[in-house]
């Protein structure tokens, strides 16, 4: 019998899926058994039907289950991903050998540790906006306002008749992912004790909440990398895999070998 071979559990970004990482996965197995996980109300997976208040616990529950048998586990997330895999990390971290994050939305973090910061404040207005727009009812103003955050303005006016029901569906679970986000405040110290090597990406078009988030994680995670994409913004990961997967596989076949010990690096 073969020795058991590590894996990548990869999750996706908000209005996204599971679908996201095809070209990862493409490019890692077999050295790895990869899982792509559907957050709730998102690809395959359907929308969230317990009682209460969403947390990240909920939504990481199932994906969990995804992971039960694998003793060494690398995560691989983008965005509101990046929140549930840290959850996860925290869970897990006997078995997490390495974290490679495109901008993690660690939203009740930044609002915890950095109240009143300007990333902070438009963040929080994004998220009022939303939900405000998705308690009227008017769903495609809301996913209007979502995307064109993200992407800029007028892309939500620029996307495809064709594509805009499978996002606004999606949508439909924003107001529940905006509540488990913010309420999900990590402090500083338990940041630090997830001594785990990580890689941090982000674009240098991203806007300026995901920037604020990213470097807030930079400065309190132990050990960590950042790579940052000329050109890209926050759906880098999406736009433009090609780039990101080829920082993601040079990462995971370097924490896959004997253990290397990381350095910090930092962005400019």
């Amino acid at each position: 019998m073969g020795a058991a071979i590590d894996t990548v559990l990869c999750i996706h970004s908000f209005s996204s899926s599971a679908r996201q990482y095809r070209s990862l996965a493409a490019r890692l197995e077999p050295r790895f058994k990869v899982v792509a996980a559907d957050l709730y109300g998102h690809g395959e997976r359907g929308p969230w039907q317990g009682q209460g208040r969403f947390t990240i616990s909920d939504e990481a529950s199932p994906i969990e289950e995804q992971i039960s048998g694998s003793s060494a586990v690398h995560l691989v997330a983008h965005s509101y991903g990046a929140t549930v895999a840290l959850h996860i990390a925290g869970r897990h971290r006997s078995r997490i050998r390495s974290m490679a994050f495109y901008e993690p939305s660690i939203w009740g973090t930044l609002a915890a540790l950095l109240p009143g910061d300007p990333a902070t404040l438009e963040i929080e207005t994004v998220r009022d906006d939303t939900i405000r727009l998705i308690e009227l009812g008017e769903m495609e103003a809301a996913a209007g306002r979502f995307i064109d955050y993200w992407v800029g303005a007028g892309a939500w006016a620029a996307t495809p008749p064709e594509r805009r029901p499978r996002i606004v569906a999606t949508v439909r679970s924003l107001r529940e992912g905006w509540h488990a986000a913010f309420s999900e405040p990590w402090t500083a110290d338990a940041l630090r004790s997830l001594d785990i090597p990580c890689l941090l990406m982000t674009g240098s078009r991203s806007t300026a909440a995901a920037r604020r988030a990213l470097r807030l994680v930079r400065e309190t995670l132990p050990r960590t990398q950042v790579i940052e994409f000329d050109g890209l913004g926050h759906l880098g990961p999406i736009t433009h895999p090609e780039r990101v997967d080829d920082a993601v596989e040079a990462f995971l076949s370097e924490r896959s070998q004997p253990w290397v010990q990381s350095s910090r690096l930092r962005t400019a």
